[in-house]
């Protein structure tokens, strides 16, 4: 086998010392004639550098771990290519991991990162966790709760949930709808917890009964909004609280054979791609997925550099409700 070329053999190569070459791989300046050298040498030798090495010499591994729930949502989809990208910028590799919000899962994901020795994490946690589980997995480790809140103990970023179903609600209530039903999957979820709450604050300061259509899983979701939607007490509007249960919802309209005309009005969470091309183009609260990877990634590395304060951050941003034609907007 070949052997693998080290820092003394570029160093030989290029004729200067291994101390400069080792300037050069840090991105410290050194003088031009030699930069190229080093470089001409590096690309006859196929020289990498030895991250692992590396890493035991400063104590860090310039890798972060990212775990979701999934990442078939858009919202997750898009959070994880933005991490991936300013990660990249940053110097650093990302671990990406997904937990299909199962806590067994979660837990081997944790320890998978703890054994690879990443420098910090980012995590949307399964229904259920408590900050104990997280903390005791990654001791000594920066973590970053995203889209959730895990203890006043743990930096956290996430959309203004309540505020942003009130929102949708509000201007649901707004077009004169008053049997207004919230739609949702997997309502243990932490960011569902608190949108319905949201929305049921708003009906019942309305003096209007709140009706929560929900299930385990998406297949019931979808049996039980047909069984909603031919009933006598029909919803006079729909809102869903995510892009999964948005998708279920159109799809019930198709099974039930319902024309655009005879749908029920809707306002759906996250602008996924084709949400302006449904018929009629869906109304959406928006969430500020750049911004808030930014405040992740931020918060994070700072924990990493050893510059944040000690006083943890919650960081809540407003979500942006765009408004097409699906609510009843002209």
């Amino acid at each position: 086998m070949k052997k693998r070329a080290t820092v003394i053999d570029v160093a030989a190569l290029a004729e200067v010392g291994a101390s400069t070459v080792s300037r050069y791989l840090r991105n410290v300046p050194v003088k031009p004639a030699v930069a190229k050298r080093i470089r001409e040498a590096v690309e006859t030798l196929g020289y990498e550098l030895d991250e692992t090495a590396r890493a035991l010499r400063v104590g860090r591994t310039r890798t972060i771990g990212v775990i979701l729930p999934k990442i078939s949502n858009v919202f997750f989809s898009q959070a994880m290519q933005l991490i991936e990208e300013e990660a990249r910028q940053r110097g650093c590799t990302v671990i990406p991991l997904t937990h299909q919000d199962r806590m067994s899962q979660q837990q081997d994901n944790l320890a998978k990162l703890r054994r690879y020795r990443a420098d910090g994490v980012i995590i949307t946690c399964a229904p259920g966790t408590l900050a104990t589980d997280v903390q005791v997995a990654l001791p000594h480790i920066p973590i970053v709760a995203f889209d959730s809140y895990l203890s006043s103990e743990i930096d956290s970023v996430l959309l203004r949930n309540r505020e942003a179903a009130r929102i949708g609600t509000e201007h649901l209530l707004g077009h004169g709808y008053k049997n207004i039903a919230c739609v949702t999957g997997r309502p243990d979820i932490y960011s569902f917890k608190e949108r319905i709450a949201g929305y049921t604050e708003v009906m019942t300061s309305r003096q209007l009964r709140p009706n929560v259509i929900t299930a385990p899983d998406y297949d019931q979701l979808r049996f039980l909004l047909g069984v909603a939607l031919q009933g006598k007490n029909r919803p006079a509007a729909l809102l869903s609280l995510s892009d999964f249960a948005t998708l279920n919802v159109l799809t019930t309209f198709r099974e039930l054979a319902l024309k655009p005309a005879d749908r029920v009005p809707i306002i759906g969470f996250d602008d996924f791609g084709f949400a302006p091309l449904v018929d009629p183009p869906l109304t959406v609260i928006r969430q500020p997925i750049e911004t808030m990877v930014r405040y992740a990634l931020n918060m994070l590395f700072s924990r990493i550099d050893g510059t944040a304060s000690k006083e943890t951050q919650a960081i809540s941003l407003p979500g942006e409700l765009i408004c097409r034609r699906s609510c009843g907007c002209a």
